[in-house]
């Protein structure tokens, strides 16, 4: 089944309000004004932690949080929580005689929940726990790589972190510090290093690296080492220069995001005001109503579809040499299938056609050969999709995929024909710059986002990842740049990829850029028709609005069939036939519009509706036609661009009189 991009939009915004209401409606909050840690190097390398938490509480809670990277499989050997006394200082607490909260592990969000009852107070927590062998030891080196409140869901407050080993050392340690939230180190020296930073915020972590003389790790084995200890404090001097230039790589990264963001804005104004769309626009409502109705029905909805026609445009045809009186309908039973189907329509229109063939033109030959199958007469039913009854036999769905096939290959031979005949009367191409514009859009956004990766001092693994993933959406975007989906989904991608930045001011620029990309793309035309073609189509599109609201006053006013009957020919091409009928019948309550034709029959837009487009949903090879693949559905801007009867009490899926020139 497909699913429209602004179907899936429009899911995602109301998601989004939902969290937003929610979170709105929660009075509770908690904060976590200071966090103090002791973490004592064991002599087996083990690593013992002792936290002392500061909560402050709003609302109620009846579990506090505690997240430890704990998914099942991690080096914790015991962790416990304790209501902290009066008398023991910090990295002597211990266990002995202490109030010990209940706690237990969920390993799905790898935290810990202390169970206890807290309401609109400040509370204290006491934490220890274990991690097994954090520490390594080499022939010249003891080393610990430990993240302090890794990947914390809260923003900590005046947060100090002691490291300190159990057997003092000769020499001064080496220590190091890395964060995104200016933290540091302000005490090193033969026994401990200490760390502070008045915020860390939601999402960052402090890592600690300690380097220190192997003798202190008495009863740990030595292991082999990868590099000498000269070569690590290296590299560790020049990953601390690169988080020293983070915020001013940043800042550079911010500025290209404004400057790209202007230009962004420049191309939607050049697409939303072009002169060639306001030309077109202003041609258009030159061109009367009355000549809208004269047009041949194909050229009309050749026109509105911009060259990219459905199956159920093929009633143009039909309409076409109804207008030439070779073409009769009536109203007629349907066949068994659908009479004994709930959903099916219980009446059909049936064209039949008269005439003499020969003085035709060939598209229109060949669309009385292709529709009634060599009779002289349409059935629809011979158009249609499954039943309902029908879809539970999976044995005869390959006849219907096959019925489809075949249709599709009818409507391509039509479409071609027609446009051999209209070739010099209307002249439509694919939009040229497209190809150009989509490509290099996806590629700004990737070079743009490896950059700030780089500049936020993210591993280099996961900035080849990050480059792999997003290169592949490049490269498929490009390749299917035909298709708007494409670009859309990767730019979605994007939107996520760049919002764990931890440097709001340069996100929320980024994020304004990737907004605007959105509407740039949505702005783009598909294709381009010359300016009379435009100025049509952009009457077509007005006439389309006005049928919705039932049609001109020269067929309202003196109730002249002939005129009505061509504008509900009209609005059953261009997708508003039911809004047509409810107000044609509000405006002439009196006229028999039934018995002037059968077209009047409300049973005439639900029979269509029906074969041409709901009993086709779900089967494989669309309803689609033309120019490109049946899964090109990116004509937003092209003005109600799909053949769906069942929305007419929407809009009009117009973008304005404006919107169909193309550039």
């Amino acid at each position: 089944m497909k699913i429209r991009i602004k179907h899936v939009m429009l899911l995602a915004v109301s998601i989004v309000w939902v969290v937003i209401l929610v979170g709105c409606g929660n009075d509770n909050e908690l904060t976590i004004d200071q966090v103090d840690v002791m973490a004592k190097v064991m002599a087996d390398g083990d690593l013992y932690v002792e936290e002392l938490f500061t909560y402050t509480v709003q609302g109620e809670y009846e579990r506090i949080p505690r997240y430890m990277d704990n998914f099942g499989g991690a080096n914790i050997e015991f962790f416990e929580a304790y209501v902290p006394p009066n008398d023991r200082e910090l990295g002597n607490l211990g266990y002995v005689n202490l109030e010990r909260y209940p706690v237990y592990l969920r390993t799905k969000s790898g935290s810990y929940y202390i169970e206890l009852q807290a309401k609109d107070e400040t509370r204290q927590i006491y934490y220890r726990y274990r991690l097994d062998r954090e520490a390594v030891k080499y022939d010249d080196r003891g080393e610990l790589d430990w993240t302090v409140l890794k990947d914390n869901r809260f923003d900590h407050h005046n947060v100090t972190v002691r490291v300190y080993t159990e057997q003092p050392a000769k020499e001064n340690l080496s220590g190091f510090a890395y964060d995104r939230s200016r933290g540091s180190l302000t005490e090193v020296n033969n026994r401990w290093i200490r760390y502070e930073n008045t915020l860390l915020p939601e999402g960052d972590s402090a890592r600690l690296k300690l380097y220190f003389p192997p003798e202190v790790l008495t009863e740990r084995e030595t292991e082999e080492p990868s590099a000498s200890l000269s070569e690590r404090l290296l590299d560790e001097q020049k990953l601390q220069q690169r988080f020293e230039k983070r915020e001013h790589l940043l800042k550079a990264g911010q500025h290209i995001s404004r400057w790209l963001t202007y230009a962004a804005i420049a191309g939607i104004v050049y697409y939303a005001l072009s002169l060639r769309r306001i030309s077109s626009w202003w041609s258009g409502r030159r061109i009367s109503f009355e000549d809208l109705s004269a047009m041949d029905p194909i050229d009309m909805i050749y026109l509105f579809r911009k060259g990219k026609l459905r199956l159920a445009d093929g009633l143009a045809g039909v309409f076409s040499l109804r207008r030439k009186g070779m073409v009769s309908v009536s109203l007629v039973p349907s066949g068994m299938r659908f009479q004994e189907d709930s959903r099916a329509p219980k009446r059909l229109p049936e064209f039949t056609f008269k005439g003499n063939r020969t003085a035709l033109k060939k598209p229109d030959r060949y669309l009385l050969g292709w529709l009634s199958h060599g009779t002289t007469v349409l059935n629809l039913e011979k158009m249609s999709g499954p039943t309902k009854t029908e879809r539970r036999n999976k044995a005869t769905m390959g006849k219907y995929i096959k019925r489809m096939r075949s249709l599709k290959k009818g409507l391509s031979r039509w479409q071609e024909l027609v446009e051999t005949e209209n070739s010099k009367g209307i002249m439509y191409k694919e939009y040229a710059a497209r190809k150009v514009i989509i490509p290099a859009l996806a590629l700004i956004h990737l070079v743009l986002l490896i950059y700030l990766y780089i500049a936020d001092v993210t591993p280099w693994g996961w900035v080849g990842v990050l480059a792999i993933i997003l290169g592949g959406g490049l490269v498929l975007a490009s390749f299917r740049w035909r298709l708007k989906r494409y670009i859309i989904i990767f730019l979605v991608v994007c939107f996520f990829v760049a919002a764990p930045i931890l440097y709001d001011p340069l996100v929320d620029e980024y994020l304004n850029f990737v907004i605007l990309s959105f509407l740039l793309v949505g702005l783009l035309p598909r294709g381009a028709l010359d300016q009379r073609s435009a100025a049509y189509r952009s009457a077509i599109k007005r006439y389309r609005r006005k049928l919705a609201r039932g049609g001109h006053d020269l067929g309202r006013a003196g109730n002249e069939r002939k005129w009505l009957e061509k504008m509900r020919e009209d609005a059953l091409l261009l997708g508003v036939g039911e809004r047509f009928m409810r107000n044609v019948s509000k405006e002439n309550p009196d006229f028999p519009l039934s018995e002037a034709s059968s077209l009047f029959d409300n049973d005439v837009d639900t029979a269509i509706d029906y074969v041409f487009n709901r009993s086709w949903k779900g089967i494989p090879e669309g309803t689609s036609s033309g120019r490109t693949s049946s899964s090109d559905s990116d004509s937003g801007a092209d003005g109600g661009s799909t053949y769906d009867y069942s929305s007419d009490s929407g809009s009009d899926g117009g973008s304005g009189d404006g919107g169909g020139g193309g550039d």
